[in-house]
């Protein structure tokens, strides 16, 4: 769980194995989906359906199980002087997905992470980095991230 205070916080995963909501750590729901009650199961449910996990062992290994992704998870940082130059225009230079796609780039994510994580082809992250370089005048992507940490496109890191 973030320790920042910062509720708008967000971190990106390779990968979850369950769709989880946990309050305060005092309540998890699980929604059953096919995934986690098996299909032959759903087909027998009228409505949507949930698991409610109350205090117990069950929701300490969920907290654990989601303090454990939270920390291996990258923090998504897109540079807000960037994107509000990009959002009005005056500066040419990357727009607000093209700062989004190189902040994921820069916590070294794959192309195909990337395009999963903000729900756009690969063929497309691929473009938007290819024109990332022709607006930086670079050639590799490791010149590309000293040309962004230079000129603002990306947040100072910790």
């Amino acid at each position: 769980m973030p320790d920042s205070g910062d509720p708008a916080l967000t971190r990106v995963a390779e990968r979850v194995p369950a769709e989880l909501v946990i309050a305060d750590r005092a309540v998890a729901l699980l929604p059953l989906t096919p995934r986690t009650a098996g299909a032959a199961a759903l087909a027998e449910l009228p409505e949507p359906a949930a698991l409610v996990v109350h205090p117990g062992p069950l929701l300490a290994s969920l907290v654990n199980l989601f303090e454990d992704i939270w920390n291996e998870a990258l923090p998504l940082r897109v540079c807000a002087d960037a994107a509000r130059r990009a959002a009005d225009g005056s500066a040419a230079g990357p727009d607000a997905l093209d700062l989004a796609v190189l902040s994921l780039l820069m916590d070294g994510l794959t192309d195909a992470s990337v395009a999963k994580q903000l729900g756009l082809g690969l063929r497309t992250v691929q473009r938007r980095v290819k024109r990332l370089m022709e607006l930086a005048g670079v050639t590799t992507r490791l010149q590309l991230g000293w040309h962004a940490a230079a000129h603002g496109w990306t947040p100072a890191r910790r």
